[in-house]
């Protein structure tokens, strides 16, 4: 017995198809071709299809961990100007108080 092979065209086709249609099973009578073998091409249709995204992860990863540190800075600021307020708020309550 001799194996047969598709096209990518075919493959492609058949897997539009199968998104088309109810049964198919019915269409992989029509086309004379396993209903496992349409599963296995939509599978490997979706895979292609899909990038992975691992570089885009590593980015990202990259991306938040800068900003975070971003965020940690500009909190120390924060932090050094409200103790900054609070020392000059309690310097001008004296001086207030010495003059009456």
């Amino acid at each position: 017995m001799k194996k047969r092979v598709y096209s990518k065209e075919f493959k492609a086709q058949t897997v539009r198809l199968s998104y088309q249609r109810d049964n198919i099973k019915e269409l992989a009578d029509e086309l004379g071709i396993a209903v496992q073998r349409i599963y296995k091409w939509r599978r490997a249709a979706k895979n292609t299809l899909s990038p992975k995204p691992e570089k885009t992860v590593k980015e990202d990863s990259i991306e938040i961990k800068r900003l975070q540190k971003a965020l940690r800075e500009k909190e120390l600021e924060l932090d050094i100007l409200k103790k900054a307020v609070h020392i000059f708020s309690i310097g001008n309550k004296c001086r207030y108080a010495s003059i009456n």
